[in-house]
């Protein structure tokens, strides 16, 4: 009979089909991975377009203004400024508690980015609706906004558990609405260390590098490692060689258009709230 003449495949063939598709997957993966990757920073990308559109809206209904950065922590949107008895919004959280963007009820939003690594393990709409509108918590999101030029120049941000959403690269909004890249790459900020990403060092070091420090750099497109290294030498005091004793003032949208406003690079600082 027909059914007579099949026959299984030997363990060697099966071994050898086994191994050539294994073969393909280690070849595959790794273009795989980096146009997931890549897709993610499209979405980061319009992500930051969106909060630039809120941005817009809040300043055509406030006179022109640019959101307050009233809070030391830049990522944070929900917090209680030393000032302020209550908890309330802060920074971009303006955008929210103005309805210039709708508050986030899951990840499924423009203040997440999709490349973001959560240390702390919960997804981020579920520490968001846990934390916008308490009274004891701090609601974070994925962006930080440049709220040193409102005020905050000189606060020490913890690094230990700082997140660069995308390894090599910065995605930054700039105040006339464009969106752009940085590259990232490894520089020498400590000789016996040898070449280091941002996050690489941050890590190393336990600190964040400074709001004011960080934009600058993604506006000249470079990182000065003079700076870097002066400020990773002694972060405390160079915050408060570099502090301002002025109180946070209202900025106008249209002075900041060619400055950075917002960048993806993220981190926690875990403990109380900072006071100031």
């Amino acid at each position: 009979m027909w059914f007579q003449r099949l026959r299984a495949f030997t363990l060697i063939e099966l071994l050898v089909v086994i191994s050539i598709i294994a073969m393909l997957m280690a070849i595959l993966m790794p273009s795989l991975m980096n146009a997931r990757e890549q897709a993610k920073r499209a979405v980061c990308m319009a992500n930051l377009r969106s909060i630039g559109q809120g941005i817009y809206i809040y300043a055509n209904d406030n006179r022109g203004r640019l959101v307050p950065g009233d809070f030391a922590v830049s990522w944070d949107v929900w917090a209680r400024p030393p000032e302020y008895p209550r908890y309330g919004p802060v920074n971009l959280g303006y955008l929210l508690s103005s309805g210039a963007l709708p508050v986030p009820l899951d990840n499924d939003h423009v203040f997440f980015c999709p490349s973001r690594s959560n240390p702390n393990g919960r997804h981020d709409g579920e520490s968001f609706v846990q934390a916008w509108g308490s009274n004891c918590l701090r609601a974070q999101i994925s962006y930080m906004f440049n709220n040193a030029l409102d005020g905050f120049r000189s606060y020490v941000e913890d690094g230990r558990q700082a997140v660069l959403s995308h390894e090599d690269k910065i995605n930054f909004l700039q105040g006339d609405g464009s969106v752009h890249t940085f590259g990232a790459e490894p520089l020498i900020f400590d000789e016996e260390a040898g070449p280091e990403l941002l996050q690489e060092v941050s890590n190393r070091y336990g600190v964040c590098f400074p709001t004011i420090m960080l934009h600058r750099w993604l506006e000249i497109d470079e990182v000065d490692l003079n700076e870097a290294r002066e400020y990773l030498d002694n972060p405390l005091e160079w915050s408060q060689r570099n502090s301002t004793d002025s109180e946070s003032k209202p900025m106008l949208l249209a002075s900041v258009s060619k400055q950075s406003l917002v960048c993806d690079v993220v981190g926690f600082r875990p403990g109380p709230p900072p006071s100031g």
